[in-house]
């Protein structure tokens, strides 16, 4: 028997009466939860255990930096550029001699100002016209930074730039290489993560816990540990004790990593 019109009439609005019902239930779990999925239960959410670990690759630096001012001061700032230019010219042509690239060879600042004779003259508490201040002289200077690609060379640079009357010289800053800080980090990452996946063994067993897949792997960004090696000398102050070579220890230098592990709680 075929169903009829009416009966045609009544499934098709049962239909769209359960659809309404679905949507107004989606509706209202919105509205109270702000989640369409109104079929979640907080009892299914992943339980998890965090662990950290950290360890520490160490190595010899294989590159330094050097830094030391030119200053020269004459009665005319043209004399006072001129001799500073002379004397960086000097520096740099010797440096260039023992193996140092040009390239490595940076200025970080330049200045140049002038020097004003001291008024020694008592002035009374309330001056109507001060006197004006005149210069005496003019001081140019010049800031420059070196990079040591061989820390054997490190001695050569500062005994070279000591010779030719560099000032206030210091250094040397003892670093990593790119390459080197970058194969340093990778090994200290890789003893991080095996050190925090023992200890994640090591206390899931002490507390009862079924550890799962790794869920999540988070990096602390990894930290170079560098030794500070101050050196800070004049060519004055050298040139007292002449032909004593420089000694330089480069010692060791570390990269610390700290991984953090997230597994999933079976």
């Amino acid at each position: 028997m075929k169903p009829t019109a009416p009966d045609k009439l009544l499934v098709k609005s049962s239909l769209l009466s359960a659809l309404f019902t679905v949507l107004l239930l989606m509706l209202v779990n919105y509205y109270f939860n702000h989640n369409w999925n109104f079929f979640e239960n907080s009892q299914m959410k992943i339980q998890t255990f965090s662990v950290q670990g950290t360890a520490t690759a160490t190595g010899t630096p294989d590159q330094s930096d050097i830094s030391f001012t030119v200053s020269k001061t004459a009665a005319a700032l043209q004399d006072a550029q001129n001799q500073a230019n002379a004397s960086m010219n000097i520096i740099i042509s010797d440096l260039t001699k023992i193996g140092v690239s040009k390239n490595d060879i940076q200025t970080s600042n330049y200045n140049s100002s002038p020097n004003y004779t001291d008024n020694e003259v008592e002035q009374p508490a309330i001056i109507v016209n001060p006197p004006s201040q005149t210069i005496q002289s003019y001081t140019v200077s010049e800031d420059v930074d070196v990079t040591i690609h061989n820390t054997v060379k490190i001695a050569s640079v500062i005994d070279t730039v000591t010779r030719d009357n560099a000032e206030d010289i210091s250094g040397p800053n003892l670093t990593f290489s790119d390459t080197k800080q970058q194969q340093l980090e990778n090994q200290a990452r890789t003893t991080a993560i095996y050190n925090a996946k023992q200890k994640a063994q090591s206390l899931s067993s002490a507390a009862g816990i079924r550890l799962g897949k790794v869920i999540n792997v988070q990096e602390n960004q990894p930290t170079p540990i560098y030794p500070i090696h101050p050196l800070m000398m004049s060519a004055k102050s050298v040139q007292a004790v002449p032909n004593v070579p420089t000694q330089i220890n480069t010692g060791q230098n570390s990269v610390t990593a700290t991984i953090t592990l997230t597994y999933e709680i079976n």
